[in-house]
Formats: structure tokens, sequence, C-alpha cells
């Protein structure tokens, strides 16, 4: 696997890997275990991210940012969730669901304002789409806008927000008030302190409990037009543009759920001694450590070669939906097999691995559940 990968890595690549590899273990490592039982958000962690330049490596270099490719944003991602995958996804929610749109989007105002305090790791952004009664169809969401004049006049909910709770920006997809499908879409950048903009407590969930999750209201928030993202009326194709980014990242977290899963499989069955030998040397152990490093290879060669494709404009929807899809599958079957070659300590805290599982179920669901990643790969093929 290294010579291939070194096949797709330049030198940048790998100090990129090595740099986030190296802070990971030394700031997230050491208290990995006790943000996920406080269920709470290292900002002090987030902050340092941001003065190593780890969040906004995609973001051009004329704001702040390391101007680099997507396959530098995936690695960085790989290697946060290899030790907190929560931490991982709300970092990138900041990184590409917020920063990334405005500075692709986004007016020089626009640009200047929003994207600094984020990848310095002084404010956090939250990104606004999915609703109590719009999951996974989402353009049949209810949040809407009416015009009054120069000004907007925003109402309606949403829920399961990542970095809801805490976020200083948020990117709201809306509609304009009385259109259906995939018109009168409007994206709008909101700040925490806006008038009849609140957020509820954080969810209770069962993993990326380091990641805050709640809910966001409108109640006639009202904006101006120079707080709209792009132009009026093309916020679905703006969101649309970046699901091959976004799928291609959510099969980031996955990698490093399983590379991490993999990692204290191996290093437990090489340690625990049973009838005289290591368990690394029963046939049964070694099925399932070939079976997890197969997968986890497999897919790690397939996505990170999609990436260079991306960044030069290619389309690829069915490619990105395998990619999310099957890392997916992979994270969560890594985290019930470590659990496995553990034994009775994989079920208990004192080890991680029942954590990696928690985590990994998570992506089954968020950003497109495997479901409706399943239903885009079949339509995609049988359009070829």
């Amino acid at each position: 696997m290294k010579i291939l990968l070194d096949m797709l890595f330049s030198e940048e690549h790998r100090m990129v890997r090595e740099t986030t590899r190296k802070f990971a273990a030394n700031e997230l490592a050491p208290i990995a275990e006790e943000i996920d039982e406080q269920e709470r958000f290292p900002l002090e962690v987030y902050k340092k991210a941001g003065e190593n330049g780890l969040i906004g490596s995609t973001i051009p270099v004329e704001y702040g940012g390391g101007g680099a490719d997507l396959l530098t944003n995936a690695l960085i991602k790989e290697e946060f969730c290899r030790i907190a995958a929560g931490f991982g996804m709300s970092m990138n929610m900041c990184t590409t669901n917020f920063s990334f749109l405005v500075s692709k989007y986004g007016t020089d105002e626009q640009k200047s304002r929003y994207i600094p305090p984020v990848i310095e790791g002084d404010h956090v952004a939250a990104f606004c789409l999915t609703e109590p009664e719009s999951g996974s169809d989402a353009l049949s969401l209810k949040t809407h806008y009416q015009n009054q004049g120069e000004a907007f006049v925003l109402n309606g909910s949403k829920t399961f927000i990542t970095n809801g709770p805490i976020a200083r920006y948020f990117m709201v997809v809306t509609r304009q008030q009385g259109t259906k499908g995939a018109k009168g879409g409007t994206l709008f950048i909101l700040e925490r302190d806006m008038e009849g903009l609140s957020t509820g407590t954080p969810f209770k969930k069962m993993g990326m409990r380091c990641s805050p999750t709640g809910e966001v209201f409108f109640e006639n928030v009202t904006v101006t037009r120079d707080q709209i993202l792009g132009e009026e009326g093309q916020g679905f194709k703006i969101m649309f543009e970046i699901l091959d980014e976004e799928r291609i990242l959510g099969a980031s977290t996955g990698l490093g759920i399983g590379h991490a899963c993999l990692d204290a499989a191996v290093k437990y069955a090489r340690e625990r001694v049973q009838f005289g030998k290591p368990i690394a040397a029963f046939q049964m152990v070694q099925n399932l450590l070939a079976d997890m490093t197969t997968r986890l290879d497999i897919i790690r060669q397939y996505t990170y070669c999609l990436c260079p494709l991306v960044d030069q404009g290619i389309k690829l929807t069915k490619e990105a939906a395998i990619a999310k899809y099957y890392a997916s599958t992979m994270a969560t079957r890594a985290g019930l097999d470590a659990i496995q070659v553990l034994g009775g300590y994989g079920y208990i805290r004192e080890y991680p691995v029942e954590r990696y599982m928690r985590d990994a179920k998570l992506l089954e669901i968020g950003g497109g559940t495997s479901e409706i990643q399943k239903i885009i790969i079949a339509r995609e093929l049988l359009r070829e």
C-alpha cells in the first residue's frame, strides 16, 4: 500500500499528512476519551489547528489559506478522524461546507469578513440544511424567506446541524416562499447574535459526541442582500456543485476510523496471549485482520485517486457516491471486527474501539444515507 500511495502523494502531501498526524497525536489523542465522555468540542485544539494552518488548507492564499488541493484536505481530515472522528467532522464543516463555499461564491467583502476568523480558529461555522421533515429529500425543505424591499425575512428551523450549538456563523439553505423543487433556493450567511436566530441544546448522541449537534431556529430574522451567498435563487445549484467533494471527504472520515480500528486490532492481537501464543497466530483472527486491511486499502486507493480529478472539474457523481458508500460500510464493519478481535475488552470503554464503532455508524446516516448513495450509484449506472 505504501508504494501505491507514494505514487499519489507529492512531497507536500506527505509533509501535511505527517504534520497533521503529529499534531493530532500530541493535541487530540490525550483528550479523545475525555471529550467523548464530556460531549465537549475542544475549542483549544481547534484554535491550535487554525494557528497551524490545518483548517484553511484549501482556501486561497490571499484569504489566509493554504491554497492546497482536495487531496490535502482529505489527508488532514483522515488523520484527525483517526484520533477523534467528531473533531474531524466538525472542523471540516468549517473548512469545506463554510469557508470553501464562501471562497468560491462569496463577494470580496464576505471573503474578508467570514473566512479569516474561521480558518484561524477563532470562530466555528455551521451549514444548515436538514429539517425535521426534510432529510434525504433535501429539496423538500420548508425554511423560507420573503422579500421586503431590499431586506429578506427568514422563518423556519433546522435540525441535526453539526456545530449548531456553538457556531458563530451559519450558512442557511432556504427557499423563496411559494417555490417548490429545485427552484427558489438561496443561501444566506447569518450570525449568532442576529435577532430572531436561536439554537437548541446539544443532542445526546450515540457517537461523534465531541461534535456538537442541535437545532437552529429562525423567527422573523431580517437580513440584507449582502448576506446572500452567490445569487438569489442559485442556492440549490451551489449546494449540489460541491457534493462530490463532500462525499469524498465523508469517505475520508471512514478511512480515519477504519485505520484506527485496524491499528488497535493489530496491536492487541500481537500482545494478547491465549493457549500459550499471541492470538495473532490464530487463523480466525488473521482472517479478521486481513479483511479489515483489504477493505481499507481498496477504498483508500479509490478515494484518493478521485481527488485530482475533482480538482480538474470532472463530474464524478457515481464515483464519489461509491467512495462514500463503501467507506461508510467499511468503517462500521471495521469497528465491529476490531471489537471482535479484542473480545470482552473491546466492549468496555477502557479500549477505544467501542468509540470507533459508535462514531462509524453515523457515516451510514449523515451526509446522505448509504441507501441514498446506492440509489445515486444505480441511477448514474443506468444513465451511462
